[in-house]
């Protein structure tokens, strides 16, 4: 049997450069400008997964993706930031990053945000089962979409009900 190219693991500390470098855009910058400050605290509180790839070049593991996120104490998940190596989200990634929170962390909810133009992000979010546009919240300059999703739409999607389509 061969092995998968791809594995999960909580952040370290070495990690915390290599992480804020992989991304061009990611969930909270979706416009590649800006960086934020890093991923430390979020290293400290191990609420840093991170999809690797093994590169069979350097014969190594290395850092394709990450998501940034925090469990409240109503076992609603938080979903703060995500990217995936390239100047564009890799929506492969994504969904593999938030199945394998959403598995292991078995939360009642989840509930994340991002800009309304953030086309490529909002579609993303959109084709993971369970998602739905709850809403969306002025931000200035912008408008943020409000996403959450259960366990009962993932498993069952409301039939005869349209999903609201993003904001652009």
């Amino acid at each position: 049997m061969e092995d998968l190219s791809y594995r999960f693991r909580t952040a370290a500390d070495p990690d915390a450069l290599a992480v804020r470098g992989i991304a061009q855009t990611t969930l909270s910058h979706a416009d590649g400008k800006g960086r934020r400050e890093g991923y430390r605290a979020a290293i400290q509180r191990e609420e840093l997964l991170l999809l690797e790839r093994y590169d069979p070049k350097i014969r190594d593991w290395r850092i394709a993706g990450f998501v940034d996120w925090h469990m409240r104490v109503d076992d609603v998940l938080t979903i703060r930031d995500a990217g995936t190596e390239g100047e564009h989200p890799h929506a492969g990634m994504l969904k593999q990053l938030f199945n394998e929170l959403i598995r292991s962390l078995s939360p009642v909810a989840v509930a994340l945000k991002v800009r309304a133009d953030a086309a490529e992000w909002n579609e993303i979010i959109q084709s993971i089962p369970g998602f739905i546009l709850e809403g969306a919240e002025y931000r200035r300059p912008r408008w943020i979409n409000v996403w959450q999703w259960s366990r009962e739409r993932a498993i069952q999607p409301p039939r005869g009900v349209r999903q609201p389509r993003f904001q652009r």
